[in-house]
């Protein structure tokens, strides 16, 4: 149904007159001409006004500005694009994603990010669409959240109230309760590791972020004891139990974060953990690795060792000092040769600078002897010229 069919204007109220029955009758007639007299004036010099603002309004509207011109211009193109594509809408600008209106819904209508919408869908496979791989009658999801396939988060914005059956703003999270904030921050944990399973790490790290934002209590931040806290708070089981869901999600956003080789922010992520919980065995073992890959061998196998303390029989943590362990002797080993290597240099040239001292020497010898010899010949030879002339 179009915008016109839903604004439909009522008739205009027609009012009908008669004379009184009881007025004078020409004196009842001419008073009641005077007035209609009076009032047609009034209303003709309102006509005249009314007229020229419309005038005027309409040569404003004469002239389009630069914005609508560039809308017109836009719809234009949209148009011609559809009809190019038998009603395709390329939202990418290629194949990859394209969206087909079946039904317009209603204008002004379109969810924004962060938003919760409830959709019906219905996923089947291009190559084959007797093929259902997903549907849902009523889905909801907050938008821009990757809860969703992209191409999900990325059409409905495109989308009016139709399939896209309703949404609504995102409440705030002073407003929520304690069971709430659970509900959707493990929804977004869960959909995090759906992501890290599909390979997509960075996609369940904003999953993971969003999920944090719900599962802490406190404006500050959750204040829950430590083994270091001098005083142990009293926290309610349902406080607790959203306090161990934000270690959970710390614990497998440093994971993802550690995937990308993001070891500043995955360090932060377990150092957050294990601030509260010292002993928590996979914050330590990820703490291990992410050591070990920045380089900090002494550091990481410290780590790892005190996590193998507390699970002895744990696998992958044995693996990891053990591969550790390997390259840490690799390790030794080259600096050993790299000091090998030095002292050597250092000796090789300590010969060489004696050998060119000794060659100097010798030289500065041979020199001085040449002096000698030659000042003793000079000496024979006028003692020679001072003897033939005396003769």
């Amino acid at each position: 149904m179009s915008a016109n069919d839903d604004l439909k204007g009522e008739p205009p109220v027609e009012v009908e007159t008669s004379p009184d029955p009881h007025s004078n009758g020409g004196g009842g007639d001419a008073d009641m001409f005077e007035s209609k007299a009076d009032k047609s004036q009034a209303s003709a010099s309102e006509d005249q006004s009314s007229i020229s603002e419309k005038a005027n309004e309409l040569k404003e509207h004469d002239v389009p500005d630069e914005e609508s011109a560039q809308a017109e211009k836009v719809k234009h193109e949209l148009q011609k694009e559809l009809e190019e594509n038998d009603g395709w809408l390329k939202i990418l600008g290629n194949d990859e994603i394209m969206k087909k209106v079946n039904k317009p819904g209603l204008p002004e209508t379109r969810p924004l990010r962060g938003e919760v919408c409830t959709i019906r869908v219905e996923g089947r496979l291009q190559s084959d669409e007797s093929v259902i791989f997903e549907s849902h009658d009523r889905f909801s999801f907050q938008l821009g959240d990757v809860e969703v396939i992209t191409g999900l988060d990325m059409s409905i914005p495109l989308m009016c109230k139709v399939e896209l059956i309703n949404f609504e703003n995102e409440k705030d999270l002073a407003e929520l309760t304690v069971s709430e904030r659970r509900e959707t921050g493990n929804r977004k944990r869960e959909r995090g590791n759906w992501w890290y399973g599909r390979g997509e790490s960075s996609l369940a790290i904003q999953c993971y972020r969003r999920a944090l934002e719900f599962l802490d209590e406190a404006e500050g931040g959750i204040q829950y004891p430590s083994a270091s806290s001098p005083e142990k708070l009293k926290v309610s089981d349902e406080l607790k139990a959203l306090f161990d869901d934000r270690i959970k999600t710390l614990n497998n956003m440093a994971q993802a974060q550690l995937k990308l080789q993001a070891y500043e922010p995955a360090l932060n992520s377990v150092d957050a953990v294990l601030k509260c919980q010292p002993n928590n065995v996979k914050a330590l073992f990820r703490k291990g690795k992410i050591l070990g890959e920045k380089g900090s061998t002494e550091k990481a196998l410290e780590i790892l060792r005190a996590a193998s303390s507390l699970e002895p029989d744990n696998k992958a943590i044995l693996q990891e000092i053990a591969q550790l362990t390997q390259r840490q002797k690799k390790e030794h080993h080259s600096e050993k040769l790299l000091y090998k290597r030095m002292f050597k240099d250092s000796s090789d040239k300590s010969s060489e600078t004696k050998s060119d001292n000794d060659k100097g020497t010798s030289y500065k010898s041979a020199f001085t002897m040449g002096l000698v010899l030659t000042g003793v010949a000079a000496a024979a030879a006028g003692v020679l010229a001072y003897r033939y002339r005396l003769l």
